[in-house]
């Protein structure tokens, strides 16, 4: 399931930010206590990534999945413009695990479901910063273009193909349900 909450979001100054930090990207592989896209497994998908708040854990052989735990990176600091938007749109939110994932052109993120703990009380929120492309989740399939937030259900499959002309930049972000509970539906 997929639901587009809002288009034509302003997203030049997270895009201006973007440039100013580029040797933010990747640098949650060099951090303690953290788990990358590689420390996962995901090595062989063309993703990169610029992580703001990353999951933790207490052991080495802990799955981050299951952890509770939610460091901030050395790059939130340089990304205040993202986090801007995001209170607008969510106001009191907490804003957990979040951040940006790029796709060159013409490149896959096959279908996946978020496994563990740490995603059943937390939903998962896209929005599209650079570059157009499709998204799918369980049979549902949406366009995304630019200043597109939509929400999707990361407990189904899941994944995206760059349809567009340049590399795709998404910022992913998980709030708990509490605060949708709260504030947008009725549970």
């Amino acid at each position: 399931m997929i639901k587009v909450l809002k288009t034509g979001i302003n997203v030049s100054k997270v895009i201006q930010q973007l440039k100013k930090y580029p040797q933010d990207w990747d640098h949650q592989k060099n951090l303690k206590d953290s788990q990358s896209l590689v420390d996962r497994g995901f090595d062989d998908l063309p993703v990169s990534a610029l992580q703001l708040i990353i999951g933790g854990v207490k052991h080495k052989d802990d799955f981050v999945g299951d952890s509770e735990i939610n460091i901030k990176t050395p790059a939130y600091a340089h990304h205040s413009e993202i986090r801007k938007i995001i209170r607008k749109q969510f106001k009191n939110a907490e804003i957990h695990r979040c951040g940006f994932l790029s796709l060159p052109v013409d490149e896959i993120v096959g279908a996946h479901i978020d496994e563990g703990t740490y995603y059943l009380s937390r939903n998962r929120y896209h929005l599209s910063i650079l570059g157009r492309y499709q998204y799918f989740c369980g049979k549902e399939t949406v366009i995304v273009e630019p200043g597109t937030l939509l929400w999707f259900n990361n407990k189904l499959p899941h994944g995206t193909v760059n349809i567009g002309d340049e590399t795709r930049i998404t910022f992913v972000f998980d709030i708990p349900h509490t605060y949708l509970c709260m504030h947008v539906y009725t549970c």
